[in-house]
């Protein structure tokens, strides 16, 4: 038995540790002037004494109180009169703009002095998971009283430690020029502990006693805030001198820093881009006493940031890697991101796929218990078969194009689709998405109605021009016109589907400039072709003369050439429901074998 537990001990002794890379996930250098970043800070507002019986109005958006000035941020608390208080200052909070489980948390700064004031750098809790003070948890980083000068305090907050009920956890260092020379004021927080530092010197250490909420409730978000209170339980303790002000609490950075593994590292950027698309940004971490060498494909441009995790790239007419060469013990090594550029269409129009070289490649087929369809090529021609049970469930194929495609120029989406239409079940829409995943699912949307059943290819035809709307995977979004990544068949779908078996084809997928319909509104050999009544009402009767042979299929085109009816005909007169459509002239042609017939008509 000891063997055994010898042989295990030693086995899980040689189990290799995994390296943690330190990088860098938020800061503020306060390289700039004037307020303080929104992006990153927000204010504390009002002038309720904030629990301590405090005598400051922390107020909001006002240089007086809090400025960035010469590199640092200056929160400034002053004597004066202000909304009832004599006291003005602020307290800054990164809430919801930065928020944080575990890392290391550090700012460097210099602490102002005299009797009454009282600077903080502190965290609280973001969603107050476990209650209202003191449940859900407070970490001191560094507090400082004026009355007691050259002591910096640590502490933590938790409903089993406070100092509302004397059990509060905390200790002190000496600093002695805290007010006339910049510190590094840090703690090091984990799953296991809270370690509070001074000038990367460790005074403070609370451990993680595995007993619930009440003495760890440091496993949620918290976020930083930074403040200098006027007087209250603790800064006013021995008073407040009235002839000391205003007084000045300076910071030069915050920073946060977090650890990651090896397999962590990648970079951050877009995945696709157009010709001579500017602005792009990519980024690595941050990574503690790393250097970044970057290099992008020819003809691209780094127009800024060279040397650092990040930079803003001008892009050229060439895809490729973007690359970042990193120097650094644990981490050095090449990193790559692929950049696909889009296809920018020329001519009228641009054939999406090649049915006969690549066949499935690129289609995504759905199969699962309730619904089924099948992707098969044949010869030039893409097969679909489907099963479907449960179509309210909007079975679907998709097609990702090689690349993305700009459609911007090319809003015609075109269709080669044949079907015999057995089960009488044919349904199809079609949406496009882009790099994100946006679909055009916005009405009017492109259904291929009405389906024509007689087993020869047709063009569907439907016009995207201002029909780019999105409602997934978000609500109310436009889809990118100019990054097209494929294409989402729906088959055979929706609450009015039916429960079936079919097959249809596809020959072509094409974007154009213009719509690829035959629909010119024109009347062509219109002696031989019979319409009455003309002007029609409900319906429209179509007959023909002299022509020996049946026609196979009768189209209808609004004025603008849009393709509004398309019906399989197979005996002559026929009469057309046309109660539906809305007054206009229209254009109706009708194809026998060799021959195409066409006569325009008005609906009123």
């Amino acid at each position: 038995m000891k063997k055994i537990i010898i042989l295990i001990v030693i086995a899980f002794l040689s189990i290799p540790s995994i390296a943690q890379i330190q990088v860098m996930v938020w800061n503020d250098e306060f390289n700039y002037s004037g307020l303080p970043n929104s992006q990153k800070w927000s204010y504390d507002v009002g002038g309720s004494g904030w629990g301590n019986n405090e005598l400051q109005y922390y107020t909001e958006n006002r240089t007086e109180n809090a400025r960035v000035e010469s590199g640092k941020l200056v929160i400034e608390a002053r004597k004066e009169s202000y909304n009832g208080k004599e006291y003005t200052s602020a307290r800054l909070v990164s809430r919801q703009k930065g928020d944080w489980l575990y890392g290391r948390i550090e700012a460097y700064a210099k602490l102002p002095s005299g009797r009454g004031t009282w600077p903080a750098f502190w965290m609280l809790p973001t969603g107050w998971e476990y209650g209202n003070w003191p449940k859900s948890g407070e970490i001191d980083i560094m507090e400082y009283v004026g009355y007691d000068p050259g002591v910096v305090h640590g502490s933590v907050h938790t409903e089993a430690y406070n100092h509302s009920i004397g059990t509060q956890k905390t200790a002190n260092t000496g600093v002695a020029d805290a007010e006339t020379t910049y510190h590094l004021y840090a703690v090091e927080w984990s799953a296991e502990k809270i370690e509070v530092y001074v000038d990367n010197t460790k005074y403070f250490t609370f451990t993680n006693e595995n007993t619930g909420y009440t003495t760890w409730p440091f496993d949620k978000a918290f976020h930083i805030l930074l403040n200098l209170a006027v007087g209250g339980n603790w800064g006013g303790a021995q008073g407040v001198d009235p002839n000391i002000w205003p007084q000045k609490f300076y910071i030069d950075y915050v920073r946060v820093y977090q650890n990651i593994t090896l397999d962590q590292i990648k970079i951050q950027g877009p995945n696709y881009a157009s010709a001579n698309q500017n602005n792009l940004t990519f980024s690595i971490q941050n990574i503690t006493n790393a250097t970044f060498n970057w290099s992008v494909p020819e003809g691209a441009t780094i127009v800024s940031g060279q040397g650092t995790h990040q930079i803003t790239v001008n892009w050229g007419s060439t895809q490729g890697n973007v690359s970042v060469q990193i120097n650094h013990p644990e981490a050095a090594g090449t990193y790559n991101h692929s950049v696909v550029m889009s296809v920018n269409p020329s001519g009228q129009k641009y054939s999406l796929v090649n049915f006969k070289e690549n066949g499935t490649t690129g289609w995504t087929n759905l199969s699962n218990t309730s619904n089924s369809i099948s992707l098969a090529k044949q010869d030039s021609l893409l097969c679909v078969k489907y099963n479907i049970t449960k179509p309210g469930d909007y079975p679907y194929v998709s097609y990702e194009f090689p690349s993305p495609v700009n459609m911007t120029n090319h809003t015609f989406l075109n269709i080669w689709m044949k079907t015999f239409n057995y089960s009488n079940s044919v349904a199809v829409r079609a949406d496009l998405f882009d790099t994100e995943n946006r679909l055009t699912d916005v009405t009017p949307v492109f259904r291929f109605t009405p389906v024509t059943p007689n087993g020869e290819f047709h063009v569907y035809s439907f016009n995207f021009d201002g029909n780019w709307g999105s409602n997934t995977p978000l609500y109310g979004q436009t889809t990118d016109k100019s990054m097209i990544k494929g294409i989402r068949f729906y088959i055979n779908y929706g609450l009015y589907g039916k429960s079936a078996a079919d097959s249809l084809w596809f020959q072509d997928i094409v974007v154009s400039s213009e719509s690829l319909v035959e629909s010119n509104i024109v009347e062509q050999d219109n002696q031989n072709l019979k319409l009455y009544p003309n002007p029609c009402s409900d319906f429209i009767t179509v007959d023909a003369n002299n022509v020996k042979n049946s026609p196979k299929v009768i189209s209808i085109f609004d004025i603008s050439g849009r393709l509004v009816l398309n019906s399989s005909i197979y005996e002559l007169p026929a009469s057309i429901p046309f109660s539906n459509f809305q007054k206009g002239i229209y254009c109706i042609k009708v194809q026998f074998d060799n021959q195409v017939y066409s006569r325009l008509f008005v609906k009123q």
